[in-house]
């Protein structure tokens, strides 16, 4: 049985201000993805985002997990040296995963974020 694969997350929050400033964003429906190179590492660390104002603590997270679902899945074909911050906008909380999944692909390949690792 395969490995499940961990991702490398961004915890500091001046590297979210930077990304937030910097960084290129594209948005959709449910979701906003901001992208910003890393030059520092040569690896791809990602944040997720889901304001107070979308729900408790319970909705939240629930989110929440529902987005790094989709972001495990796709982060071996993701490029390195980034860091990627998606942000959830209020739609995301009820929207199903399809949707969510397919619109966080279309803003990963519109950043140009698909790619080979190594």
């Amino acid at each position: 049985m395969k490995k499940s694969v961990r991702l490398k997350t961004i915890k500091e929050n001046h590297i979210f201000s930077k990304v937030y400033s910097k960084g290129k964003s594209c948005s959709g429906k449910y979701l906003v993805l901001y992208c910003y190179r890393n030059y520092a590492r040569n690896e791809t660390q990602i944040g997720i985002t889901v304001s107070k104002s979308r729900g408790n603590a319970v909705v939240r997270n629930r989110t929440r997990r529902r987005i790094k679902e989709i972001l495990r899945l796709m982060y071996p074909f993701l490029k390195e040296g980034f860091f990627i911050v998606v942000v959830a906008k209020h739609s995301a909380v009820t929207a199903e995963f399809s949707g969510l999944s397919d619109e966080l692909y279309d803003l990963l390949k519109k950043a140009s974020l698909f790619g080979t690792k190594g």
